[in-house]
């Protein structure tokens, strides 16, 4: 559980004139400022609801993937090759999902990183399979989108330009990984509109899986 201490409206900053870039408010704060309160909770490892909705749109996103896949590259030309290039075939694309679920926490590190000058904290929740990166910053909207969907856009620019130079017969290698990146983003997605409806002054504590929203508490 984090460590809401009061008060503590240094963050993370963007430029060195204090005021953030562009005008904005810090990107990040290492406690809970001043006059700030809990908005709303989310939980999509626990709320069984948000899960299974996460879960059919990811396998909606794979099946989709997969028809457009056989449109631009059969996957006969795999089998084609005989069935030691199939094994082979399969072992890299295992291997590629392995390296690719890290790479995406990692880039989520990255950027936790440089708005918080912090690592963050990495782990895998077993109970739902998910991997998370999560740290004990309290981030502003626009930070917290930038952290959420930088892995998403990142290794899909990056794997969607591998792709048109691989020869067909591994083109499917990577476009197995690029499905998985895109099906796997979903809970990013879903999290990115979850914060825009949200009013655009909300702090965002993510836990990894959960995550606390917090908004200013208006006085008389």
């Amino acid at each position: 559980m984090a460590d809401f201490r009061k008060g503590r409206d240094c963050g993370r900053r963007d430029s060195s004139d204090g005021h953030g870039f562009g005008g904005r408010r810090p990107a990040a704060y290492p406690g809970l400022p001043a006059g700030y309160d809990l908005y709303e909770t989310l939980d999509m490892a626990e709320d069984q609801t948000v899960f299974k909705r996460i879960s059919w749109c990811s396998l909606l996103i794979v099946a989709v993937m997969i028809v457009f896949g056989r449109l631009a590259v059969s996957p006969g030309l795999v089998f084609d090759k005989g069935w030691l290039h199939v094994l082979f075939t399969a072992a890299l694309i295992l291997v590629g999902l392995v390296v690719y679920v890290f790479a995406h926490e990692w880039v989520h590190g990255v950027f936790i990183r440089i708005f918080t000058g912090e690592p963050a904290q990495l782990g895998f929740k077993a109970g739902s399979g998910m991997a998370y990166a999560g740290s004990t910053w309290f981030f502003s909207r626009w930070a917290y989108i930038v952290v959420a969907l930088s892995p998403v856009i990142i290794w899909g620019v990056v794997l969607a330009v591998l792709m048109v130079d691989v020869p067909d017969e591994y083109f499917w290698c990577l476009y197995a990984i690029q499905i998985f990146n895109i099906s796997g983003a979903v809970g990013d997605l879903y999290v990115t509109w979850f914060v825009i409806r949200m009013p655009r002054s909300v702090l965002v504590f993510d836990e990894g899986v959960s995550m606390q929203f917090f908004a200013p508490v208006k006085f008389d």
